[in-house]
């Protein structure tokens, strides 16, 4: 293969395969339990297979000699669960929903049969996590697209969790920059003490701990802020741990398009405005983009893709700006109120001349002037 192929090759393959999941676990989920026979023993051997519905991928492990499986870096999303042994019949779990940073516990007890019989389990997941101890809050992909955020920003999600708070939220500012956006303080900490984590890659700029990259909310899949006792696998915090995870193919084609504008047609004047005789402060405001994700093998390779932009126009007043006059163009100053001397005209530090009537000679017009005062674009004075 040709040297200059070959890496070209590579950034295909590694895009693709962080399309379809990711190693870290910062940003999956996992499942554990243990497979006992109906005297509560353990059954050692037991074949444990999750799949993922929305992409058909199969997630397979054994128990071990205690009876117990461990599914860890599974891509959040919904599982079903099947389980087989040797002298047992077949034991299925549905509709496992899996969140972001998720340990999920699930033991499951064999019933005698053939493999070919098939148990369906039904047993509700348990009211108290045991698995981790993290408290934090996770919202998913339709509540950060229904949410009202004013400004796109996905780090206003931030303030829907318990202790994180942030004394002036106007601070959010929009969701293309973060430069001296507001980050929230959480349970007493600076708001330069959280870590945030972009699809298990640190997401933290040098300068003042600012967020480094903010991903349209309509690509994000999942949103999970940790406010206490994070698991040992994350670090560099004091405050809380951000977490977003971005969402990625599936076996079927979705996708969005969105525009969220404001103009000050639509806006009522202000009070004061309204007091001093002044019209409406202009504002021109629209945030668009959409989101397309889809198979390109189906069970086996993915693909997704989103574009945000955005077009800002809000100027605080209206200024006066001076240009050259229709005369003033021609070097003819005799109406401008000041008079007007020639550099040149100083010999030996002596004084300079002031121009005949006020007019500048043509011959002394620099020709890079004189083609910006005769250029269609420089403006005409209209008082």
């Amino acid at each position: 293969m040709p040297r200059r192929v070959l890496p070209l090759c590579i950034g295909v393959a590694a895009f693709f395969a962080i399309s379809f999941s990711s190693p870290a676990q910062q940003v999956t989920a996992a499942i554990t339990g243990k497979v006992t026979d109906p005297s509560g023993a353990p059954i050692a051997g037991a074949k444990v297979t999750a799949t993922d519905t929305a992409r058909g991928t199969q997630w397979p492990t054994t128990t071990n000699g205690d009876g117990a499986f461990n599914l860890p870096r599974l891509p959040i999303s919904t599982y079903d669960v099947k389980v087989t042994a040797s002298g047992f019949a077949t034991a299925t779990q549905s509709n496992i929903l899996l969140q972001l940073n998720q340990v999920a516990r699930l033991d499951i007890q064999m019933q005698l049969g053939s493999v070919t019989q098939t148990v369906e389990v039904t047993s509700a997941a348990p009211l108290l996590q045991t698995q981790s101890t993290q408290i934090g809050e996770v919202i998913n992909a339709a509540t950060n697209a229904n949410l009202p955020l004013a400004t796109r920003n996905y780090v206003q999600l931030t303030l829907l969790a318990p202790g994180s708070v942030n004394p002036d939220p106007s601070t959010f500012k929009s969701g293309l920059t973060t430069s001296s956006s507001g980050r929230p303080n959480v349970n007493g900490n600076r708001e330069q003490a959280n870590n945030f984590i972009l699809d298990g890659l640190e997401n933290n700029q040098v300068s003042d701990n600012l967020v480094g990259y903010a991903p349209a909310v309509d690509a994000i899949a999942e949103f999970n802020e940790i406010t206490l006792t994070a698991p040992a696998d994350f670090g560099n915090y004091m405050g809380g741990i951000i977490n977003a995870s971005t969402k990625s193919g599936t076996n079927n084609f979705h996708g969005d398009a969105y525009e969220f504008f404001r103009n000050d047609k639509l806006n009522a004047n202000s009070w004061s405005n309204n007091f001093n005789g002044l019209s409406r402060s202009i504002t021109r405001w629209n945030n668009f983009g959409g989101s397309l994700g889809g198979p390109i093998k189906k069970n086996k390779l993915f693909f997704f893709a989103d574009y945000q932009g955005s077009r800002l126009d809000t100027p605080p007043s209206a200024e006066t700006t001076t240009v050259y006059t229709a005369l003033e163009r021609t070097g003819d100053f005799s109406e401008a109120g000041v008079q007007l001397y020639d550099p040149f005209s100083a010999v030996n530090g002596g004084p300079r001349m002031p121009y005949a009537g006020n007019k500048i000679p043509s011959t002394e017009f620099s020709p890079a002037a004189a083609k910006v005062l005769s250029s269609q674009y420089y403006p005409q004075p209209t008082s």
